[in-house]
């Protein structure tokens, strides 16, 4: 989702602002938000709060984003083609995130790509979070699919992993919070420079 599907950051980046200001804290750089997203909230507020803080910073985040999560979503290059694409050649497409299952079906559907999705899956809508293998297994259960049939396109390496972890393949775009040479180096199968590249090199 953020960062291969959705450029969502400044919005993020508010809720991290927000939390911290609260607190009298001084908030993280856009960049240093940016650069810890995909490990899902829970796990990502810890690199910038200490553990007594941790209960009102999640407290704060929450409020905000519940307030602000449908604006600032910029679709990213390529993302409607792809999806139209794979659509097209009736291939079942799911979202794979550790956003907030319930935020991310507003944001897909505030996009108008809700019919475009066989799944939306994200936190809170099973007790796993990505790269858990648990996770990567209910998805293909549900989308009755076979993993080394799939894949998934993301951004970090714990895309790569939930991919890897499972027997899935792994295709990565350095859109988000990591470069190409890190997505290299943590063993993703190919690597694209965007979705638009995806759709273009396999599609056309």
């Amino acid at each position: 989702m953020d960062g291969t599907l959705v450029d969502h950051f400044d919005t993020i980046f508010r809720c991290y602002k927000h939390a911290s200001e609260a607190l009298g804290k001084t908030p993280p750089t856009y960049d240093e938000v940016k650069r810890n997203v995909g490990g899902s909230m829970p796990v990502t507020i810890r690199k910038f709060f200490e553990e007594p803080e941790l209960d009102d910073a999640m407290r704060h985040w929450n409020a905000r984003f519940d307030e602000i999560h449908l604006e600032s979503v910029v679709l990213l290059k390529g993302a409607r083609e792809l999806v139209g694409e794979l659509l097209n050649r009736n291939l079942k497409t799911a979202v794979f995130t550790n956003k907030s299952g319930r935020h991310s079906r507003n944001i897909i559907e505030s996009l108008g790509l809700t019919s475009s999705f066989s799944l939306v899956l994200g936190a809170g809508d099973t007790p796993y979070r990505k790269p858990e293998p648990e996770l990567s297994r209910f998805a293909l259960d549900q989308l009755k699919a076979k993993a080394h049939e799939s894949v998934i396109i993301g951004d970090s390496p714990f895309d790569i992993k939930s991919a890897h972890s499972v027997g899935m393949a792994s295709f990565c775009v350095p859109t988000g919070s990591h470069s190409a040479d890190e997505l290299k180096e943590a063993g993703a199968d190919r690597i694209f420079e965007s979705l638009q590249d995806i759709a273009d090199n396999l599609f056309i």
